[in-house]
């Protein structure tokens, strides 16, 4: 199959999609060419972004209080 026909073939299906289907589709394209690329990529007025996964992503976001292992007043009945 050629690359035009292979374009068209998809403008074609995607055409016969709802709406949400199609947008749903549009990142999917988009997320297979940042992938292919390896670099973050425009479609439009929305920029996109790389996604982070894995430890480490909320470091400097996330804070727990000094005294988290403090003993609660309302359980001092029971120690």
């Amino acid at each position: 199959m050629s690359q035009t026909n292979a374009i068209e073939s998809i403008n074609s299906l995607l055409l016969q999609l709802p709406e949400p289907l199609q947008v749903e589709a549009l990142h999917y394209v988009e997320y297979l060419t940042s992938r292919r690329v390896g670099v973050a990529f425009q479609i439009g007025n929305r920029p996109a972004t790389p996604k982070r996964n894995g430890f480490g992503i909320l470091k400097g976001k996330v804070t727990i209080a000094s005294d988290f292992d403090a003993p609660l007043e309302e359980f001092a009945d029971y120690q």
